[in-house]
């Protein structure tokens, strides 16, 4: 009797817990072998098809969310990068299972994606480990209130859009990235528990990255055969945004001391990158670039200031210098020269960036006109903006009407005067938050990555006042850096861990956590 009231020993435990962790890989490794064998044979007996390939690896990336949530983030960030709908229509992960192009498609009438599904499961995933190990925690953040009060004008502006005779299918259409924003902010505040996984965060982006670079530097060569004539962008309008994160994070990295693994890969995945990026021809990628790198010198002036005055002078004269030879230039190395040109000089830009420049302000204009009529409530989610001054036909964009180039006046036009207060707020403290990070953080290896998320903050909702924005991609990889943002200095404070191999230890330096 008395034997039910003595203490379990600790041994017994710590055994009982290792036979469930057994049990639960082999049930895990022979539900993939299982999968794996299944589609196997369908392959044998249907034939080849890349259409089950890409089943076989979208059911494997679901069960490894379901196994391991934070793996399944990095996936999430790797696959919403890596794919670009001008390089590979036939991408699948963010388009619609009913989309006829797609590697997945199923039916018309199934409109969602990939990219969704693992949404849901990775927060299925989280709080189902999280209530099983009793263990379940929710960690807001500073970014998180924020963030809500943003979403529930967003949500406002949905209800009334529709409720005022919008298209419901534009309006969902609209919306539905933005929800992807606050997902990936939610789930990588939380996911990110040790100072290693925001270095795998950083590199499941960078390696995304450099795969589509390495996809258009085929394209470029093979399809194009080395020449752009003719050709307005080889990838779509945010990938080059994206792509500034690789430059930005290999200068951080060296001007940080971060660990050598670091120094060594970003300028060999910045040199991939260098001709996809120039093909691009994004004069927005240019400017915000070039944006960022004046912030990376004001770092370089606070962290080593002989350095500065050493590197920035001759920094600045060469960037004079290639304006002056390169500012009549129509060849590739002179594309950054004519964005530059098209701002500071635009009666001496080219005639399609002359266009192009001219087409947005009577566009200004009658976005300016839709707010001041209603400036409270906007015209919501599904409704067309006014227009009072016609426009260029751009009707081969079947929803030019609903988007506006300026997607930070697109928020008031949509949600009124609070959602657009609210995105201000949000995206002003992210930015705040970033660059007293940036201060704070004592780890080399954050403080390269903060300062990283922090300027691609910077870039993207500087390109958000001259293009349309709020896309699926970028979404996700900006919810994922302002979750980074939000949790960097708390992975900073974590004890350090010392001892014991990495399992990759050309990702991040010695130093780890708890």
């Amino acid at each position: 009797m008395l034997d039910q009231f003595l203490p379990v020993p600790a041994s017994y435990l710590a055994s009982q817990r290792q036979k469930r962790q057994s049990t639960l890989w082999l049930l895990w490794f022979g539900a993939v072998i299982g999968t794996a064998l299944l589609l196997s044979l369908i392959l044998i007996s249907a034939g080849p098809d890349p259409a089950w390939i890409g089943w076989l690896l979208y059911l494997c990336g679901a069960a490894l969310i379901l196994y391991q949530p934070r793996v399944g983030l990095y996936l999430t960030v790797f696959l919403t990068l890596v794919g670009d709908s001008t390089l590979l229509p036939w991408y699948p992960f963010v388009k619609n299972f009913s989309s006829q192009e797609s590697l997945l498609y199923l039916d018309d009438a199934l409109i969602i994606n990939p990219l969704e599904t693992y949404l849901i499961l990775l927060f299925i995933s989280w709080w189902g480990r999280g209530a099983m190990q009793r263990k379940t925690a929710f960690f807001t953040g500073p970014l998180f209130w924020p963030a809500v009060v943003f979403m529930v004008f967003v949500g406002l502006g949905l209800v009334y859009g529709i409720g005022t005779g919008g298209n419901p299918n534009v309006a969902l259409w609209e919306v539905r990235p933005i929800f992807y924003l606050f997902a990936m902010l939610v789930l990588s505040t939380n996911l990110l528990e040790r100072r290693e996984h925001a270095n795998h965060l950083m590199w499941a982006a960078i390696l995304a990255l450099v795969v589509e670079g390495l996809v258009g530097l085929y394209h470029f060569f093979f399809t194009l055969n080395a020449s752009l004539a003719g050709v307005d962008t080889i990838t779509e309008h945010s990938a080059a945004i994206h792509m500034n994160t690789v430059f930005v994070f290999m200068l951080a990295a060296w001007m940080m001391k971060t660990s050598p693994g670091k120094k060594l890969v970003l300028p060999l995945a910045a040199a991939v990158l260098v001709i996809p990026y120039l093909a691009a021809q994004r004069r927005a990628a240019f400017i915000t670039l070039a944006l960022a790198l004046v912030l990376l010198f004001l770092i370089l002036y606070r962290e080593k200031p002989r350095l500065f005055w050493l590197v920035a002078p001759l920094a600045a004269v060469a960037a004079i210098a290639y304006l002056v030879v390169f500012w009549n230039s129509g060849g590739a190395l002179g594309l950054p020269a004519q964005a530059v040109k098209s701002i500071i000089a635009p009666e001496q830009a080219s005639s399609a960036d002359q266009s192009s420049n001219i087409y947005r302000e009577i566009e200004n204009i009658n976005t300016g006109f839709t707010v001041h009529q209603k400036p409270l409530t906007g015209v919501g989610f599904g409704q067309k903006f006014y227009i009072i001054v016609p426009m260029a036909d751009i009707s081969f964009f079947t929803w030019w009407e609903y988007f506006p180039h300026n997607s930070i006046i697109w928020i008031w036009l949509k949600t009124g005067i609070g959602g657009f207060m609210a995105m201000l707020f949000m995206v002003g403290f992210s930015i705040l938050l970033g660059a007293q990070a940036v201060n704070r953080v004592r780890h080399p290896d954050l403080r390269a990555i903060a300062a990283t998320a922090t300027l691609y903050l910077v870039m993207h909702f500087t390109y958000t006042y001259v293009d349309i924005a709020w896309d699926m991609q970028s979404m996700v990889y900006t919810g994922a850096m302002m979750g980074l943002i939000s949790r960097i200095e708390y992975l900073d404070l974590l004890p350090s861990r010392e001892g014991g191999a990495l399992r990759w230890p050309w990702l991040y330096s010695g130093t780890s956590a708890h």
